[in-house]
C-alpha cells in the first residue's frame, strides 16, 4: 500500500509545480532531465512505501531533495544567461549578477522548502513526530545550502562563485554525506538488533567502510556519491549468493526439525484434539496420515538438500545458522527436547517404521510438562526494542508496538549452542 496521497501531496507539490514551470518554459537538456528523474524518484517511492518516517527518510538519504534543488537552480541559470545571450549579443555583468541571483534565490527557496515539508510531515505524524528529527536531519542539509548561499553573498562574481564551489567541495557537501554515513550506521545498527544473519551485518558494515574510505581519499574529505552508490551496489551483489544460500540450508534443518515433531507428536494419545490435527475434517485421520507420509517427507527432503548443497540432516544441524540462530535465541525448540528428535526419532523415522513406546511417551511426557520449546524465543524482540528505544526514545517500542509476554515455556535454557558442530 503506497504512502497516503494526503501526505505526498504535501511533500512533493512544490517540487511538482517547479518541473512544471519548466515544463511550459519549454526548458530542456541535461538538468532538467536530472530534475525529472529526481521528482520521479520520490513519486516511486511514494508509491512502494507504506510508512511516512520510511519514506521521509529514504527521500533524505538518496538526497532526493538536494538533487532536484541544485538542477533547478542551473537550469534557470542557464536559462537566463542564453535569454541574455539571446538580448545584448553577449554576457555581460549584469546577466553575471542575474545568474547569481537566480541561483542564490533557488538554494533559498530549497532551505525554505525543506523546513516547511518537515513541519508539515511533523504535524501528519502527530504522536510521533519526534521521529522525523531523527529520520529526517534538516539542519545538515540546511547548514550546507546556506553555506553556498553565503559564499553567493561574500562579493563574488557568478564564476567566481561556481569556481570556489567546486574548491571548497561544497558541491559536494550538497548531496548529504554526513547524512548518508548517519543513515549507514543505524542500518548497521539495526541489523544487529535483528541478527537474522551475520551477512546482513557484514554487508552494512562493508558499506560503512567504503563511505569513509572514499571520504579519506577525497580532496575535500566528502565521499563521492557516484562512486558509493556503484560500490554499494556491488556489495549488494557479493552477498547476495551467501545470503541465499545461508537462508536456504537453514530452511532445510528447521523443516527437518517440524517434520520431525510432527511423526513423533502424530503418536501421541493427544494428537487429535491439538493442532494441527484438530482443524482437519477428520482428526483421526489426518494424525493417520502424518504417521505414515512424514518418514517419507522426512527422506525427500534429505535428498533435496543433498543434491543442492551436499549435506545430510545431520550434517544441516552442523552448519553456522543453527548455532546462530541458538546463540542469538531465534531457535524455537528446546534444546532437551531438539536433542530428543535429533538423536532418538531422526534415526527411526523411516518410512513403513513406527516410534517404539518409550519414545512415544518421552514425547508426551515432554509436551505435558511443556518442555518443546525455547524459553527464550522473546530475546529477539526485547533486542530490538532496545534497538528501537536507543534511536527513537526510551519506551517508545513497548509504546506503540507491546513487549512479547514471557514464554509460556517450563524447559531450561539453551546451554550449549555448539551441540551438532562437527557431525
Amino acid at each position: 500500500m503506497p504512502v497516503d496521497t494526503f501526505i505526498t501531496d504535501a511533500m512533493l507539490g512544490t517540487f511538482r509545480n517547479m518541473l512544471q514551470e519548466c515544463r511550459d518554459k519549454n526548458l530542456s537538456g541535461d538538468d532538467f532531465n536530472a530534475l525529472d528523474a529526481a521528482l520521479a524518484r520520490m513519486e516511486q517511492l511514494g508509491a512502494e512505501m507504506d510508512d511516512t518516517a520510511a519514506y521521509s527518510g529514504m527521500l533524505v538519504q538518496e538526497g532526493l531533495f538536494i538533487k532536484f534543488s541544485d538542477h533547478y537552480s542551473k537550469l534557470l541559470s542557464s536559462a537566463a544567461e542564453q535569454a541574455s545571450a539571446n538580448d545584448t549579443g553577449g554576457y555581460d555583468e549584469t546577466a553575471d549578477c542575474q545568474l547569481l541571483q537566480n541561483t542564490l534565490q533557488a538554494y533559498r527557496e530549497a532551505v525554505k522548502n525543506i523546513r516547511t515539508h518537515k513541519a508539515e510531515v511533523k504535524q501528519i505524524m502527530g504522536d510521533h513526530a519526534t521521529d522525523a528529527d531523527m529520520l529526517f536531519k534538516d539542519q545538515l542539509i540546511s547548514n550546507a545550502i546556506e553555506a553556498v548561499i553565503n559564499l553567493g553573498e561574500s562579493g563574488i562574481s557568478y564564476p567566481q562563485f561556481l569556481t570556489q564551489l567546486n574548491e571548497q567541495g561544497l558541491d559536494k557537501a550538497l548531496e548529504g554525506s554526513v547524512i548518508t554515513r548517519q543513515g549507514l550506521q543505524y542500518s548497521i545498527d539495526a541489523a544487529k538488533a535483528t541478527s537474522a544473519n551475520p551477512f546482513y551485518v557484514k554487508k552494512e558494515m562493508e558499506k560503512l567502510s567504503l563511505h569513509d574510505g572514499l571520504t579519506d581519499t577525497s580532496v575535500h574529505k566528502i565521499a563521492d556519491s557516484l562512486q558509493f552508490q556503484l560500490g554499494c551496489e556491488k556489495i549488494d551483489w557479493t552477498y547476495e549468493p551467501d545470503i541465499r544460500k545461508w537462508n536456504k540450508i537453514k530452511q532445510g534443518w528447521e523443516r527437518s526439525v517440524f517434520l520431525l515433531d510432527e511423526w513423533i507428536t502424530a503418536y501421541c494419545s493427544f494428537a487429535p484434539h491439538i493442532e494441527p490435527w484438530a482443524a482437519a475434517k477428520d482428526p483421526k485421520e489426518a494424525v493417520t496420515e502424518s504417521q505414515d507420509c512424514v518418514p517419507g517427507q522426512l527422506r525427500v527432503w534429505q535428498q533435496i538438500n543433498q543434491r543442492y548443497f551436499g549435506m545430510s540432516i545431520q550434517q544441516l544441524f552442523g552448519h553456522p545458522s543453527f548455532n546462530w540462530d541458538v546463540e542469538y535465541h531465534w531457535m524455537h525448540w528446546s534444546q532437551e527436547y531438539l536433542e530428543f528428535l535429533f538423536f532418538q526419532v531422526e534415526p527411526v523415522c523411516q518410512p513403513s517404521q513406527q516410534p517404539d513406546t518409550h519414545l512415544i511417551f518421552i514425547a508426551e511426557k515432554m509436551h505435558k510438562e511443556n518442555r518443546k520449546f525455547n524459553p527464550n524465543i522473546n530475546l529477539p524482540t526485547k533486542r530490538f526494542a532496545s534497538f528501537f528505544d536507543d534511536y527513537f526514545g526510551e519506551g517508545e517500542f513497548a509504546k506503540r508496538y507491546g513487549m512479547p509476554a514471557k514464554p509460556d515455556s517450563n524447559a531450561a535454557v539453551w546451554s550449549n549452542k555448539n551441540l551438532f558442530t562437527g557431525i
